[in-house]
């Protein structure tokens, strides 16, 4: 309730209906080991990615199945920096909608670290965010929202498969899934830091209260950028290897297809080919391909695609000793600041099971690139999870509170007005904030929240 009443500060100052142009991320900031969230430069919320990625999976670990990746669709092309997670319902009614026309999403699920920085960002003057919704308040943090560069020609059909076009005027490109059957993941959006950040430092657990207050704020600014040293507490894994001397699970190496190089990012399908040598039947959903030196280590290559980020996929179809199974998935450049090569190792693992014997192993060596690849048309889209945002009020109640901040150069009286409006909103905003949020973090969010 304290969130919200601070929220309204900056609502009722500023303004909540006016259009501003999208604000588009800038250049990824330095990358190095102990990068910090809260010590993250640059203006692209993807130096997070390492953290993000897991977030993702940990709200999967609290409710199984709350996001589904729409990642490989029909008719469904998807920025490099987006991560395609939407919760079941809004899946499905895009990839419905995929199916019938050609999408380009730009922006998808929104982690609660980007959040953090585009908030921070706002509350600093930088990256040109003239407005920014309080972390674990944005519609893209509920699973039900995606932004299109070619949204002017699917409004109609995005209309006939689930989806609102909500804001028009001022957020063009941003549509929300409003069909009903679903759920708003703010609170796990949070929860799932908490619930990570106690995993990593025992001595120094935070409330698992799904509330964002100050505390909650310290221990995202103080969180590797990276990620965690222990990822997702659903993660699988098998740690029984096989006897020396057993044949029923075996493998030899056949053939692969690895890309050999990828911008951070730019996401890549690939192959490998096993023949069972073993005595048992391989079946899809219990012969997997994981990481391996160490077993069941998630991997930085992983992408959406992937069982999670220790599991790059399971076997295509039920391969008999003796027959060839494939294995199919895809590789997703992380964030670096310099061009350098990064060596993966996978293992076959029956589920549960066993690890196989050393001959069903694969190196991947690939080499990273420092520039991401553009997720949209820069004109109609943003990159990574920032929407251009002012007016209306979002499928779960709120104003929208992230906005753009480019000036194309016909600034009118209007305009004028509003930044002026805005800079008197932070100035009363970072005091009234200040007071109100000391006490936030024990306190029940309201389900109707800010955009």
């Amino acid at each position: 309730m304290l969130t919200r009443y601070c929220l309204a500060v900056v609502v009722v100052l500023g303004g909540c209906s006016a259009e501003e142009p999208a604000w588009e991320e800038g250049q990824i900031g330095e990358v190095y080991e102990g990068l910090s969230v809260g010590g993250a430069g640059g203006c692209s919320t993807f130096v997070v990615d390492g953290l993000s990625k897991q977030l993702i999976a940990e709200e999967n670990c609290i409710a199984a199945n709350t996001l589904v990746s729409f990642s490989g669709k029909k008719g469904i092309s998807i920025g490099s920096n987006v991560y395609p997670y939407l919760e079941p319902k809004a899946a499905t009614g895009l990839e419905a909608a995929g199916a019938a026309s050609g999408l380009s999403v730009t922006s998808a699920f929104r982690t609660i670290a980007q959040q953090y920085l585009l908030y921070r960002w706002y509350e600093n003057g930088q990256c040109g965010i003239s407005l920014a919704a309080v972390p674990g308040n944005s519609n893209h943090e509920t699973g039900i929202a995606v932004d299109m560069s070619n949204y002017s020609a699917e409004i109609s059909n995005m209309s006939n498969h689930g989806w609102t076009h909500t804001y028009p005027t001022s957020d063009p490109v941003h549509f929300d899934y409003t069909a009903g059957g679903t759920t708003d993941l703010r609170h796990d959006s949070v929860l799932a830091f908490q619930r990570l950040w106690n995993l990593n430092n025992p001595n120094a657990k935070i409330a698992e209260d799904g509330d964002y207050g100050p505390i909650t704020a310290s221990k995202i600014a103080a969180s590797p950028a990276t990620g965690f040293a222990k990822g997702s507490t659903c993660a699988p894994k098998t740690t029984p290897t096989p006897a020396p001397n057993d044949t029923q699970w075996a493998a030899e190496l056949v053939d692969q297809s690895m890309p050999q190089a990828l911008g951070a990012g730019e996401v890549q399908p690939a192959w490998v080919e096993f023949k069972n040598s073993g005595t048992a039947t391989w079946e899809p959903g219990t012969t997997r391909l994981g990481t391996t030196d160490p077993q069941d280590r998630d991997s930085v290559l992983s992408s959406p695609d992937w069982i999670s980020a220790n599991r790059a996929a399971t076997v295509d179809a039920e391969t008999k000793p003796g027959e060839t199974g494939r294995f199919t998935f895809s590789l997703r450049g992380p964030v670096v600041s310099s061009a350098e090569s990064l060596t993966e190792h996978f293992g076959l693992v029956q589920e549960g099971v066993a690890w196989f014997p050393d001959t069903a192993s694969l190196t991947v060596d690939v080499m990273i690139s420092p520039a991401a690849v553009p997720g949209g048309d820069p004109q109609d889209s943003t990159e990574g999870g920032v929407t251009p945002t002012t007016g209306g009020m979002g499928t779960h109640g709120g104003c929208s509170l992230v906005a753009g901040g480019r000036d194309d150069g016909g600034v009118t009286l209007v305009l004028l007005a509003l930044a002026a409006l805005t800079l008197f909103a932070r100035r009363r905003a970072s005091y009234s904030y200040a007071r109100c949020q000391a006490s936030a973090e024990s306190s029940s969010s309201s389900s109707s929240r800010s955009r």
